[in-house]
């Protein structure tokens, strides 16, 4: 799920136990993606727009990491990427860090949000009825319907048995206060974790940018 991948968690571990030392990283590549896939850094589909490419950046382009419980670290100045060309592409869902301009280890990932990633990015917990389709309880959740959501067990909870899937985006329907519905048949209750992602659509002409403090990573 969001957050560091596998590789980095790895990495991370070895070296506070003194086992090995952590990979240089004199650049770091800011990557996006159109699908996401696992913690093993695979599954993820870049974009494809015209003219698209990682965007480098640099230890000054981030602040340092800081606060706890958990800690977090954002980007510090404006991060661009190069002007979408004559073939827009699919829309852009999240975004990752890579060592290398093409190709290399995904180190860390996570969706988009409104306004950013960093803005709205709190998990909501779920309970869920066994129904045609399952009806989602999240007290005050906020979204209206059109919206778009994932959910996780990842952190506690188990989903509820479908005859659909709950993997990628799911869309917000039968919006009540503290409930929706999106369009997964249950067969089972269950419960678990959700948060909203919004979509960037790339058009022609479009500079896609994200203003210091809209990326943000946070770890335990």
């Amino acid at each position: 799920m969001v957050g560091l991948t596998n590789y980095t968690a790895d990495n991370v571990l070895n070296y506070i136990v003194g086992k090995t030392a952590v990979p240089a990283l004199p650049t770091v590549y800011v990557a996006l993606f159109t699908a996401v896939g696992t913690d093993a850094g695979t599954g993820f589909t870049e974009a494809a727009f015209t003219n698209y490419a990682r965007a480098a950046t640099s230890g000054a382009t981030w602040n340092a990491a800081s606060g706890t419980s958990p800690s977090s670290i954002s980007n510090a100045s404006t991060v661009t990427f190069p002007t979408c060309g004559a073939t827009a592409g699919a829309n852009i869902i999240a975004w990752g860090l890579y060592d290398a301009s093409t190709g290399g280890n995904l180190l860390a990932w996570d969706y988009l949000y409104a306004g950013g990633s960093g803005s709205s990015g709190a998990w909501l917990p779920f309970s869920c009825t066994a129904a045609s389709p399952g009806v989602l309880t999240s007290p005050a959740h906020g979204f209206s319907s059109g919206d778009s959501i994932v959910v996780t067990a990842e952190y506690g909870g188990t989903l509820p048995a479908t005859a659909g899937s709950w993997t990628g985006l799911l869309t917000v329907a039968g919006v009540t206060t503290d409930t929706f519905t999106a369009g997964v048949n249950t067969t089972s209750t269950g419960a678990g974790l959700l948060r909203k992602v919004v979509p960037q659509a790339m058009v022609t002409n479009l500079t896609l940018s994200f203003p210091a403090g809209d990326l943000v990573l946070t770890g335990a």
